[in-house]
Formats: structure tokens, C-alpha cells, sequence
């Protein structure tokens, strides 16, 4: 006689069954406050990120704002969405060395045991960087008020801007991610995923209208993704029409979340 007859099966190591929305959505959620408790024990941590703006804010001004004219408005007005969305670009490659990191010191291994949704460690990074960036905006806007700089569309324009930079910068980290896992090794990591940002943010409207760049710039800097966002950013800023800003930028979201996001998901889980 089997004993065992009618007793429910227990799922072999490994093999458990998929969770559903709410329980990935909660092991997301608890991996993002894993990564904010790792940014309260480590106040440093935030130095980069919340310095750095401001640091080229004021740098940028100071140098170009004497110096640079655009037609139609002032240059400071110009300028401030511009270091917004640059700020978020070079933020974005710490969030895929962040990601290699925990690759590389055997955290990942320790997830990988556990019957946890596949997506949830990249999703919870992707939500404590959010208000990473979120903090990053608004920290931008009000040092650029205080020089001048003025969101002429009232508190709708301000959130819309701040929607903008949050989900440009996670879609960014997201290409990151997905770049650093396939490289996976964290120093080469690091200087691999900071170099593109560089020409990424100057071939692109952030400082200059594209008119005024070198002839074949410009269609570079007009596929750019930077320029979108920066693009979308001044006109809410501004107001006026929005015409087919929104759609670039949400084709580029696509494009640097979708794909990268469920590659840098199965790489996370794969084996080295």
C-alpha cells in the first residue's frame, strides 16, 4: 500500500511553480526596499547622484550662458532640460554596475535558490533607482528656479518633466543592466558603460539647437534618444504643442526596456 497516495506533490529544488502578478509584484517590491536600506546604511552612496547635478547645473551656466544664444528664448531656459536628462544618462550606467556587482559577490546564487519571480530583482532595482531619479529631477528644478530658470506650464509641466527623466533614466538602466550582465566583469563594466554616455549626451540638442551642428552630426543627433527626451522636456516646460515628441520618446523606451529587460532577466538566471 503507497502511503504517499493522494498526498499533495512537492515540487523538486528548482522547480517551482511561476508566481503570479501580486506575488511578483510584492518579492519586486521587497527587493526594492532591500536596495534603499542598502542606500540609508550607506549615505555615500547617494553622493554621486545627488551632487553631480547640481555640480553641472551651476558649471554648465556659469560657462555657456554668457557665451551661447538660441532663438526665442533665453539660453539658461535652454539648458536646465537638457543637464536634466544628461544627469540621468550618467546615472544610468551605475544602475547596470550595481546590477554586475551583486552578480559578481554571489548574491545573485542566493536569489537564484530561491522560488522567487525571475523578474523581480531587476524590477525592484529598477523602482529604487526610479526614486533615485525621481529625487534627481526635482533636486535639478529647484536649484534652476532659483537661477532663473522658470516651468511655465505650472505643476502638470513640472510632474510631466519629472515623468519624463524618471522613465527615460530607468529605461536607460535597463540597457545597462542587460550590458553589464553580458559583460560581467565589474571593472570592465564600469568604464565600458560610461564611455557612450559621453558622446550619447553632446551629439544630441542637449547644449546647442542641431542646426548648429556639423552636418553629419545632426542626423545623429536627431535619432537620438537623449534628444527626444530633452526635446519633450522643453516643451513641457514651455508650452505649446506637443506634435510627435511623446511618440519618439515612447518608441525609445521601447526599444532600450523591452528587449534588454528580458535578456538582462534570463541572463541574471543563467548559469556563469
Amino acid at each position: 500500500m503507497n502511503s504517499l497516495a493522494g498526498a499533495p506533490a512537492v515540487p523538486r529544488p528548482g522547480r517551482a511553480s511561476r508566481p503570479g502578478p501580486r506575488r511578483s509584484a510584492r518579492e519586486a517590491l521587497l527587493i526594492c526596499g532591500r536596495q534603499l536600506s542598502i542606500f540609508r546604511a550607506s549615505p555615500s552612496r547617494l553622493l554621486y547622484p545627488f551632487i553631480q547635478p547640481v555640480v553641472l547645473l551651476v558649471l554648465f551656466l556659469a560657462i555657456f550662458a554668457g557665451l551661447a544664444r538660441v532663438p526665442g528664448a533665453s539660453y539658461r531656459q535652454y539648458l536646465v532640460p537638457g543637464i536634466i536628462v544628461q544627469n540621468v544618462a550618467l546615472t544610468a550606467p551605475t544602475v547596470g554596475l550595481g546590477i554586475v556587482l551583486d552578480a559578481a559577490s554571489g548574491i545573485r546564487d542566493r536569489f537564484r535558490s530561491l522560488p522567487m519571480a525571475r523578474s523581480a530583482v531587476l524590477v525592484g532595482r529598477m523602482l529604487a533607482e526610479g526614486l533615485i531619479f525621481t529625487v534627481q529631477a526635482l533636486l535639478v528644478l529647484a536649484v534652476a528656479s532659483l537661477m532663473g530658470f522658470r516651468v511655465r506650464t505650472g505643476l502638470p509641466g513640472m510632474a510631466g518633466i519629472v515623468a519624463v527623466a524618471v522613465s527615460f533614466g530607468i529605461a536607460l538602466g535597463i540597457t545597462m543592466s542587460w550590458l553589464a550582465l553580458r559583460i560581467s566583469d565589474p571593472d570592465t563594466a564600469g568604464r565600458a558603460l560610461f564611455l557612450p554616455m559621453v558622446p550619447l549626451t553632446f551629439i544630441s540638442s542637449t547644449f546647442t539647437p542641431i542646426d548648429r551642428l556639423a552636418g553629419w552630426l545632426q542626423p545623429v543627433a536627431r535619432a537620438n534618444p537623449v534628444t527626444a527626451a530633452v526635446d519633450l522636456i522643453r516643451t513641457l516646460a514651455d508650452g505649446g504643442p506637443l506634435g510627435r515628441e511623446p511618440l519618439y520618446l515612447v518608441a525609445w523606451l521601447a526599444v532600450l526596456s523591452i528587449g534588454p529587460g528580458l535578456l538582462a532577466v534570463r541572463r541574471w538566471q543563467a548559469d556563469r
